[in-house]
């Protein structure tokens, strides 16, 4: 009962929101989509994503028709042309919220007048109902992170000159779009230099009604999209800016929420009061963690166009402002080859600066991968794991490797490939008492043995002159060097008689 009612005023307050942004303009409309394309790509033409239609509507503003294979359909993107142009452009990822468009942005939210100004190329990608995330609907999965995520990247880089840079990558986005792109930055830290989020719910767990409603208005059953908040925790923190808020540590942050009201009236705003005691929560973990980041308490304003016009263009302010000012930049030092880092994550597999890692695990859960440079690493969790570095060390060289966790320490020598990666394999925690099928007599084993660590260290191992693979050391080189020089030398000088 108290789910269904729960339910039932999140709709209710859906439904309002649609109704006060049909006052602007024209709200997009079920009757706007590819139809007029004809049937969906089959066979080997939806292996790829490709262009199958485009438009110019106005100087700066594209349209265009691309059929996704992570969506398994056409979806619409459209982008704007740099105000400022240049041989390689910087470029803002921009997101829609639930229940708008790809086109909502440049309909009701002037970001073609407000980027007129600006270097960016701005791509303003369709999100469906606004989940930003992978949901099954019926038989098909729809993965929107890796439509935006790999699609897109792969769709600008073949279109336009961009920039790929973290700090000229930059993710923003209102309501659910915010939620989203402050997801993909935490997701991907080593691919983005700012995110900013109007309006926006950051801990799903403190709005399970509403991402579960999102979900549903997607064609998803109930609690199918992170599954159920208590029994799925995992997932929902592996979903969650709030939870992976560390990842975030050096990014520019810009988030804002109006109070929910507006001066000259009484009435409240409860979604986005909601949201802005979200926000709240979110710059006190992120103080907690010692992250620097911007967060603007509106004391009006509501979850409305009107407020994400003014925030957008706030936020490209001051991004001019910190393009302007060099001693200004937040990014702290970039991660160098084999400079130290931490990751936080829910994925199984992942990369990140490089490195590639593989989890085989029964359940979901969050893993720490700490402490991560070319003198080692740790995972936690359990299931078992393959790590590949990057190429970080001497090709053919030989390494002393040992792992320690759980089960034992282990020490062996490994050589590096020719691109000078190592590949570790192990054991993490308890994947043996793991059951196979989960019920009430083994919930327990849910978190048993996650926050166990598993160690891997890395060391030069000495140099064996028998072995012909082993590239010799610096000090034999310049050794041979010299004994070469003298026997030279000696070849020149006149014989004795």
């Amino acid at each position: 009962m108290r789910r269904s009612l729960i339910i039932a005023m999140g709709a209710r307050a859906i439904r309002t929101l649609t109704a006060a942004r049909a006052q602007r303009g024209r709200y997009p409309a079920l009757d706007q989509n590819s139809a007029f394309l004809g049937p969906e790509p089959r066979g080997k033409d939806a292996r790829k994503w490709h262009i199958r239609d485009k438009r110019k509507l106005s100087p700066r503003l594209r349209e265009f028709f691309i059929y996704s294979p992570a969506l398994g359909r056409t979806v619409g993107v459209r982008v704007l042309l740099p105000g400022i142009p240049a041989e390689v452009s910087p470029v803002i990822h921009l997101f829609h919220g639930g229940g708008d468009d790809f086109r909502s942005w440049t309909d009701f939210g002037s970001a073609e007048e407000l980027t007129l100004e600006t270097p960016y190329l701005v791509v303003m990608p369709d999100g469906g109902a606004g989940s930003y995330s992978r949901l099954a609907v019926g038989s098909e999965v729809h993965d929107w992170p890796r439509f935006h995520t790999e699609e897109i990247p792969e769709f600008l880089d073949a279109t336009y000159s961009v920039d790929f840079s973290p700090q000229n990558q930059l993710l923003a986005g209102l309501s659910m779009g915010g939620y989203g792109a402050m997801k993909y930055a935490a997701w991907h830290p080593d691919r983005f230099g700012a995110v900013a989020a109007f309006s926006s719910p950051l801990d799903p767990l403190s709005t399970v009604p509403a991402f579960d409603i999102i979900a549903m208005r997607e064609g998803a059953r109930s609690m199918t999209l992170f599954g159920d908040p208590v029994a799925d925790r995992s997932e929902w923190l592996a979903n969650s800016p709030y939870a992976l808020a560390e990842n975030l540590a050096g990014l520019d942050l810009w988030f804002s929420a109006g109070s929910g009201s507006l001066e000259e009236s009484k009435d409240r705003d409860l979604l986005e009061s909601m949201i802005n005691s979200q926000g709240e929560r979110f710059s006190a973990r992120l103080n907690g963690l010692g992250i620097r980041h911007s967060w603007f308490p509106r004391t009006s304003g509501l979850h409305n166009w009107s407020s994400w016009e003014r925030e957008l263009g706030a936020w490209l302010t001051t991004l001019a402002r910190r393009r302007n000012y060099a001693s200004s930049d937040r990014r702290g030092p970039s991660v160098a080859d084999g400079g130290e880092f931490s990751y936080l994550t829910g994925h199984a597999l992942f990369d990140i600066h490089g490195w590639r890692v593989e989890i085989s695990r029964r359940r979901a859960q969050i893993v720490r991968f700490d402490a991560v440079s070319a003198a080692g690493f740790s995972l936690s969790g359990t299931g078992s794991f393959r790590v590949r570095t990057p190429g970080l060390f001497e090709p053919k060289r030989r390494y002393d490797i040992t792992v320690s966790g759980p089960s034992g320490d282990n020490s062996y020598q490994q050589r590096a490939d020719k691109k000078g990666r190592l590949t570790f394999t192990g054991r993490l925690a308890a994947a043996m008492h793991d059951p196979i099928i989960p019920g009430k007599r083994t919930q327990h084993f849910t978190t048993l043995g996650q926050d166990e660590v598993t160690t891997v260290r890395i060391a030069s191992a000495p140099v064996d002159v028998s072995d012909p693979a082993q590239p010799e050391s610096a000090d034999d080189a310049l050794g041979a060097y010299i004994d070469s020089g003298r026997d030279a030398a000696a070849a020149d000088s006149p014989t004795e008689r």
